[in-house]
């Protein structure tokens, strides 16, 4: 019998996939081809850079069979067998092949091939073991993956603002402070509701100079992907499920909504020919269309000039609905404006004894706030004490499973209410600083919507309420409860603040005594 000439295929191939890191190089298997198999004719060599565990997923491979089987050469070149496949169908294939002779032959650098029965069923058992090797690799993966996520931590690579630290055997999330506050600052931006993502994008490169954790500068893109990311709330994500994660919040899940919100208008934003204060937040009483703004030039009568005023209409965004709501002049809205921020003010002597009980009461706060929160936490770690016992008698059959799996939910639920009880602890911690911060808006809303800018007035109109509603050319807004505390609290005690400050015929010890009781029932309110 004519001996048939054999011509070979050399196959490298490396994926970038966690269970071939270790694989040799595709310049190192070149290398070893050449090394171990001098003398024979190889036709080509191809590389490929796909995993092998998926079926028919390696264009290259898929090519190569096809060639052999067109006769371009009959024996295939490899590593390992593996190299050739991870999976049932591409093994099947490559044993099909060479039991019926389109593969005469086949070569590795780490096994021995012998074309007989006995050989191609040791192939078939070396193709099985990369394929099992491969299935129980990938399902430790996931379950160390899987692991992670239930204690807390996000099991792929952390956001721009958090860095992975190796911690012992399980790597954690910390805090990466000049990346965090100065996305924490974009974030604030956004919330203001006054400034669009390329806004942001310019601050962040141009600005503040922010560096992403891959180099270059950050891409619209990019920023897109940070402010919708639920982990910068607090929440990490695997396999479809969500939990609060370990890491450190950069924002609210409060403020998170919000600024889906204002990133979940639709289309693209038309190009300004000017810029309104009032825009996108107000609607009309009538058909709940958005208000629009648009300027009108006229001739005065008595003058003979032009002139420009501003009107606020609605926009008729209803065919359906037939909208009569007239337009409004600009200096009209903004003097009702005008008119329901001047409740806000405060007596300067007033607001200077406000300022004062409050800093008190802040300095007095953490003292009392730590004592609390150590109570809760000696009684957590109580809790995990008998926590730990109930699973050693679980363990030591003292205990019934169903027994146990009650006592140990119980148990469950009491630590997520005494941690709830931690975190609205300090809650209330910083409660009380955005008391302060409130109060001094108040004080201060008037000036800024007058000296300040249209970004500054649409500020202050956003944060007297919600809810802004246009109707008969009247401006309607659902107050924020923390300014009507100021009208219906407050006003009263500044009120007899001020009558103790003009009283002439009470003596100093007097005024005194009256000021301490003014203090406390501030303090009560």
């Amino acid at each position: 019998m004519k001996e048939i000439a054999l011509k070979y295929f050399a196959y490298v191939r490396k994926s970038s996939e966690g269970e071939e890191r270790q694989a040799l190089s595709i310049d190192s298997q070149k290398d070893k081809v050449r090394e171990y198999f001098p003398h024979l004719e190889i036709v080509e060599v191809i590389e490929e850079k796909h995993s092998a565990f998926i079926p028919n997923a390696r264009p290259k491979f898929a090519d190569m069979i096809k060639r052999i089987e067109k006769g371009e050469a009959n024996g295939i070149i490899a590593w390992h067998p593996d190299r050739l496949s991870r999976n049932e169908i591409d093994a099947s294939v490559v044993t099909y092949l060479v039991r019926t002779g389109v593969i005469a032959d086949l070569k590795f650098g780490s096994y021995n091939f012998d074309n007989s029965p006995e050989g191609i069923m040791m192939l078939q058992m070396a193709l099985s073991q990369s394929q099992y090797f491969s299935s129980k690799l990938g399902k430790d993966v996931r379950r160390g993956l899987e692991k992670k996520f239930e204690m807390g931590w996000q099991p792929n690579m952390c956001a721009n603002g958090y860095m992975n630290v190796r911690n012992g055997g399980i790597s954690t999330i910390e805090v990466d402070k000049p990346r965090f506050k100065i996305l924490r600052k974009a974030f604030d931006l956004m919330l203001t509701g006054t400034y669009s993502v390329p806004e942001v994008l310019d601050k962040l490169n141009s600005e503040w100079k922010f560096k992403p954790k891959h180099g270059g500068v950050l891409a619209r893109a990019t920023l897109y992907r940070i402010l919708t990311n639920i982990f910068y709330a607090g929440i990490i994500e695997y396999g479809g499920k969500q939990k609060m994660g370990k890491h450190t919040p950069m924002i609210t899940l409060e403020e998170f909504d919000r600024i889906q919100v204002l990133l979940g208008r639709k289309g693209k934003p038309r190009k300004k020919t000017h810029d309104f204060a009032y825009t996108g937040i107000i609607r009309c009483g009538e058909c709940a269309c958005l208000v629009s703004a648009d300027k009108k030039r006229k001739i005065i009568k008595t003058t003979g000039k032009p002139a420009e005023y501003t009107y606020y209409r609605c926009t008729h965004k209803k065919p359906s609905q037939k909208c009569l709501q007239p337009a409004v002049e600009v200096k009209e809205l903004e003097k009702q404006i005008d008119e329901k921020l001047a409740q806000y003010e405060f007596h300067p002597k007033f607001k200077e004894l406000l300022f004062k009980m409050l800093d008190e009461d802040r300095k007095d706060n953490p003292d009392e706030s730590k004592a609390i929160i150590t109570n809760l936490e000696a009684s957590i770690q109580k809790i995990k004490i008998e926590k730990s016992n109930l699973t050693k008698m679980s363990c030591k059959n003292l205990i019934q499973e169903e027994e146990f799996t009650t006592q140990r939910n119980e148990y469950e639920l009491e630590l997520a209410r005494l941690t709830q009880k931690i975190e609205d602890v300090k809650k209330q911690n910083g409660a009380k600083d955005e008391i302060i911060e409130d109060v001094k808006f108040a004080v201060q809303a008037r000036i800024n919507f007058h000296k300040g800018t249209l970004k500054d007035k649409r500020e202050v109109l956003q944060r007297l309420g919600s809810n802004q509603q246009l109707k008969d050319r009247k401006l309607f807004i659902q107050e924020k409860k923390w300014l009507v505390m100021t009208t219906t609290m407050l006003k009263p005690l500044e009120q007899k603040f001020v009558t103790l400050e003009m009283e002439k015929n009470i003596s100093t010890k007097q005024k005194s005594e009256a000021f301490n009781s003014l203090l406390c029932a501030m303090r009560r309110e």
